[in-house]
């Protein structure tokens, strides 16, 4: 960054002392400011004034009310009020957001002085949405809500897996392959998907999720920290105990005002900020045991394997896999007698003790409040050589003066991973449970033992990973600086500016020891290889907002006016090494040779909108927001680069009519609806431009040469979301009952896909705005507080959410794409094929259908008569031939129900908490059926035990599997695999327990708390598949204390 010179210097430091000067008149004027009120002549009244604690400032727009009652008064500009009482008096309430609410009573005529002390917890009934706070009964939006407390009941150490706990709408995809891998970074959607992303053949099913940040993805949903947008992995290393509160925005009405970023939908993370008045040290630390959970797999032992050989007639005589029958059967015999019976499974596998630490003190004046925050985590996955290391340091100061405040919080953020080099868990699981794991002296063999009959030796795995000096590491340092100036101008009237700079950098290193077994004696001396990335970040983000708020006569006007802009510049570089002389000697400096040409990038994209948003309540019973919002991103081109977002909504309170006071039925009743437009640009970068490559290979008189690559559209413009979402929220018995109901109905248009162009320009395809999807769903949350006294408290949750997904439009590259989804399967013989991939089931587009269905061909089952599969062709024919050109939708992944449940019971001090998860209605491809029952490998690989039931082996057998003769000749995509899934999770167990005051005061503590939880206990579903491929899952056992000094 440039230096200031001193004359831009000076004019900024006498900008702020007259500023400074200019606050402070303000606030000794309102300091100085009369007391006067006009007192009724007769009845009975309170009167007095309202102060803010600290400052003593007058309050402004207090509302003042009877209990009961929902109209009142509030404070005129000095501070005062009068309110009028009936003869016997009552309880005077006295509420406004961000402060806590005084309770006061009264009985005659008194002059009642309040002090108003700012909220250090967030209250339910305030929504935060980044720009401003509203209060949640007057707001029309569809929001959820979650307190830092629920959050830490559920998972102490993952927050993202918790949330899906209290939204029944998002919800984690499951994947497969990942795992619990500590360094693989969760999908997740909100109300489903509404982008198409990127047509590829890699993509499947079942595929595994990408372990990268999931920039790009088209149906992530944002995160806002602290005011601004951040990245998944910032938030999936977040340290839990510094959260405030989390707000998920799901319609339009609450997201437009983030305009194009908001069609999937917007997370809101609000994190703790010091008190004054107080010096605190808070602790909490989290000491935690990882187990790895190998429930859903179904292998054999080694007896049971070798004899499933014999039967599949490996050893047949008359038509021997394996030859000769003497050798090759009774050398596996040899070793199952003697004992030999490897569980592949554990091996590679631990119990991981993992900790967790968080120090936050905090303290200050009236004027001046700080902060100090200092974490640490570290996690070690349950496979070997795998771990996450993360470490944190925060201060916060927060300057006041007048009527100006500022705020500076500057983070600093390092984490090292560990992966396991060159292996997964798939690589091992299903090896022959027959082979020795061990020499004769009990160490690890370096080649598995080579039977008559087999092929070749196999490199152990367990052997590369503990023997040799492979490694995978990664990790990055990072230094966030937040400003924040907040100035009350006049009553109701506040500017406030936000400013901050993110910078990352990360690294990576992927290294693979010149020793290994996998590289072979012809390679000679250019064994050992090794690849260095780097990628450098930083992000500007800035924003200025005008807020006023004002009260009369029942007309409450909240009003925000702002302005943002958003830098985003990222350099990246990669260099292959190869051939190095020694395991030890790591450094690049001793390769051999650079392999291939260092590959870089340097990408820079902007985004800059204004926005103003209104919201208007009646009484607090009328209520109506209006949004809107233009947005330019620099990623769209020339053309398009600008666009308009917005929203509208209204709602009513019937609870808060005169006639609902005295019904002790309701004590909430509201209506609400909104509708708008949001959008979202979350595509590859430079889509809509012309990118051209240097021809590096080749020196030319006038330099490298030029070429283009990429064809831009300048045409190309935001994919745009229209969201009509209404619904009710009903308490019942002083909300001992609360219901909230949402439906919506989601269309989003101009989806950005690959646009098919003749061959002759040079180029196959670019993108374009071609296609349209449609999401409606339902929304169902339920809470009831059973049981509660004095000592007992017993209360119960549960939600369910219920999303359809159709594809309403799509373009001619998607139909060309499912033209090459066809092609895959040109070669494929049902007679003799063999590839695995001819097993899978490929994503495709059709109108109608929707971006979680199943394809593949649909099966009336196996034939008695000659135990062939038998096919039904879309016009109705039935076959025994299996075709890709005559897949169709043979399922959807898609739940038809999904949420959760669970329940809350304390006595005294002590405390239980639980969480389930559930599914029912969608269903899935048994991937474990087709490649370790239908088509196993019974030869090299270990199996299902489930192999050799239900096969057809004679005619008139009526079974569900193909005969076992023919496991070698691939099974095409069919609906004979197709499941439906119907899941159950207990999620998280919780016990803790508060101790009490005069417990505290022996141990000269102001808190102390115990809980012991229990995360992912139990798991079941309808089908029976290994889950886990390449990174086992996992269940953890967490004891936290949280202490205050």
């Amino acid at each position: 960054m440039q230096k200031l010179n001193s004359g831009a210097l000076n004019r900024i430091l006498l900008f702020v002392y007259i500023l400074s000067l200019s606050t402070n008149a303000i606030a000794q004027n309102k300091n100085n400011s009369k007391e006067t009120y006009l007192l009724p002549p007769h009845g009975n009244y309170v009167y007095g004034r309202v102060i803010e604690k600290l400052s003593k400032e007058p309050m402004v727009g207090v509302t003042i009310r009877l209990d009961g009652h929902s109209t009142g008064v509030i404070t005129d500009i000095n501070g005062c009020y009068v309110l009028t009482l009936p003869e016997k008096g009552g309880l005077v309430i006295y509420s406004y957001i961000g402060f806590e609410t005084r309770k006061i009573k009264v009985t005659s005529r008194q002059k009642v002085d309040v002090q108003m002390v700012e909220a250090t917890e967030s209250i339910q009934e305030v929504i935060v949405t980044g720009y401003n706070s509203i209060q949640k009964e007057s707001f029309t939006g569809n929001t959820t809500k979650i307190e830092k407390e629920d959050l830490l009941k559920v998972n102490p150490n993952n927050l993202i897996s918790a949330i899906q706990t209290f939204d029944p709408s998002f919800r984690i995809q499951e994947n497969l392959a990942a795992g619990s891998d500590p360094n693989s970074l969760p999908q997740f959607v909100l109300r489903g998907q509404t982008g198409i992303g990127e047509t590829t053949l890699g993509q499947t099913s079942t595929s595994s999720i990408s372990r990268e940040v999931l920039s790009g993805n088209s149906n992530l949903p944002i995160f806002i920290l602290d005011g601004f947008e951040v990245d998944v992995e910032k938030i999936y290393d977040l340290d839990m105990n510094s959260i405030h509160s989390i707000n998920i925005l799901k319609d339009a009405a609450a997201t437009a005002m983030y305009g194009s970023r908001a069609a999937n939908g917007v997370i809101v993370i609000e994190r703790r900020a010091p008190e004054a008045g107080k010096f605190r040290v808070q602790y909490s630390g989290v000491l935690s045991a990882e187990l790895p959970d190998l429930s859903s797999y179904n292998l054999m032992n080694a007896r049971e394997k070798l004899e499933t050989e014999r039967l599949a007639g490996l050893y047949d005589s008359n038509t021997p896999e394996i030859d000769p029958y003497t050798n090759g059967y009774y050398q596996r015999l040899n070793n199952v007698l003697t004992g030999v019976d490897t569980y592949w499974l554990s091996q590679g596998l631990r119990t991981a003790l993992n900790h967790k630490h968080s120090v936050f003190i905090d303290g200050g004046e009236n004027d001046v409040r700080w902060g100090v925050e200092l974490g640490f985590r570290g996690t070690e996955g349950v496979m070997k050589h795998s771990s996450r290391k993360n470490a944190n340091a925060a201060f916060y100061v927060d300057y006041r003066i007048g009527g100006l405040q500022i705020k500076n919080k500057v983070t600093y953020t390092y984490n090292k991973s560990t992966d396991v080099p060159f292996n997964s868990f798939s690589d091992y699981s299903h090896l022959l449970p027959y082979m020795r794991l061990y020499d004769e002296n009990g160490d690890y063999v370096r080649r598995l033992e080579k039977f008559d009959g087999a092929s070749g030796t196999q490199v152990n795995p367990l052997y590369e990973i503990n023997f040799y000096n492979s490694f995978d590491h990664s990790g990055y340092d990072e230094v966030t600086d937040d400003l924040s100036l907040n100035w009350r101008i006049t009553d109701g009237l506040r500017l406030r500016g936000q400013f901050s700079v993110l910078m990352r950098n990360s690294t990576g290193d992927l290294y693979k020891d010149p020793a290994s077994a996998s590289y072979s004696a012809s390679t000679g001396n250019i064994n050992g290889e090794k690849t260095e990335s780097t990628q450098k970040r930083t992000v500007i983000d800035g924003s200025l907002s005008l807020m006023y708020n004002n009260t009369f006569k029942g007309h409450n006007l909240n009003i925000c006016l702002s302005s943002n802009m958003r830098q985003t510049q990222s350099t990246a570089s990669e260099t292959r090494y190869r051939g190095f002389p020694g395991g030890d000697l790591v450094s690049s400096n001793y390769a051999a040779e650079v392999y291939g040409k260092p590959s870089s990038s340097d990408n820079t994209t902007r985004l800059v909108g204004a926005l103003l948003t209104s919201n208007y309540t009646y009484n607090n019973i009328y209520l109506a927001d209006l949004t809107g919002r233009i947005d330019g991103s620099s990623e769209f081109g020339s053309d398009k680069r600008w666009s308009m977002f917005w929203s509208t909504g209204a709602g009513i309170n019937i609870h808060n009519y005169d006639f609902m006071k005295s019904n002790e039925l309701f004590s909430m009743l509201k209506f609400r609806a909104s509708y708008g437009l949001t959008g979202k640009t979350n595509f590859s970068l430079y889509s809509a431009k012309d990118m051209y490559q240097l021809q590096t290979d080749s020196w030319y008189p006038t330099g490298y040469g030029v070429f283009l690559y990429q064809m831009g559209n300048p045409n190309l413009k935001w994919e745009r979301k229209y969201t009509l979402d209404y619904g009710v929220e009903i308490g019942l018995w002083h909300d001992k009952i609360y219901l909230k109901a949402s439906a919506y109905d989601e269309r989003t248009i101009d989806l950005i896909t690959d646009y098919t162009i003749p061959s002759s320009t040079g180029f196959t395809s670019y993108k374009e705005n071609m296609g349209k999807v449609k999401n409606t769903g339902v929304e169902l949350e339920l809470r009831a507080r059973l049981y509660s006294d004095r000592n007992w408290l017993f209360q119960l949750y549960g939600s369910f959410a219920r999303n359809k997904n159709t594809i309403i439009e799509i373009s001619q590259a998607m139909r060309d794409y499912n033209k090459r989804v066809e092609e895959l399967f040109s070669e494929y013989n049902p007679e003799s094929s063999s590839d695995s991939k001819y097993a899978k089931t490929y994503l495709k587009y059709y109108e109608g259908a929707s971006l979680t269905s199943i394809y593949g061909m649909k099966s009336l089952g196996i034939s008695p008569t000659n135990g062939k599969e038998i096919y039904l062709r879309r016009n109705g024919d039935v076959t025994d031939v299996w075709s890709a050109d005559e897949w169709t939708i043979i399922g959807d992944t898609a739940p038809k129900g999904q949420g959760s449940f669970g329940y809350t019971l304390s006595y005294k001090q002590l405390s239980m908490f639980a969480s389930f998860l559930y599914t029912f209605g969608g269903d899935a491809y048994n991937n474990t059926l087709v490649s370790y029952v239908e088509n196993a490998d019974i030869k090299n690989d270990n199996v299902d035990k489930r192999v050799l039931l239900d096969r057809w082996q004679k005619p008139g057998d009526i079974t569900t599997m193909k005969d076992i003769r023919d496991r070698n000749v691939t099974t095409g995509a069919s609906s004979r695999f197709v499941q439906k899934n119907k899941t159950l999770q207990w999620s998280s167990l919780t016990m803790s327990y508060n101790f009490r005051l005069e417990q505290l005061k022996k141990l000269h503590l102001s808190g102390l708390r115990l809980s012991f939880t229990m995360n992912d206990l139990f798991y079941w579903s309808t089908i029976r598949q290994e889950r886990g491929l390449d990174y086992p899952y996992s269940r953890s056992f967490n004891l936290t204390t949280n202490i205050i000094f």
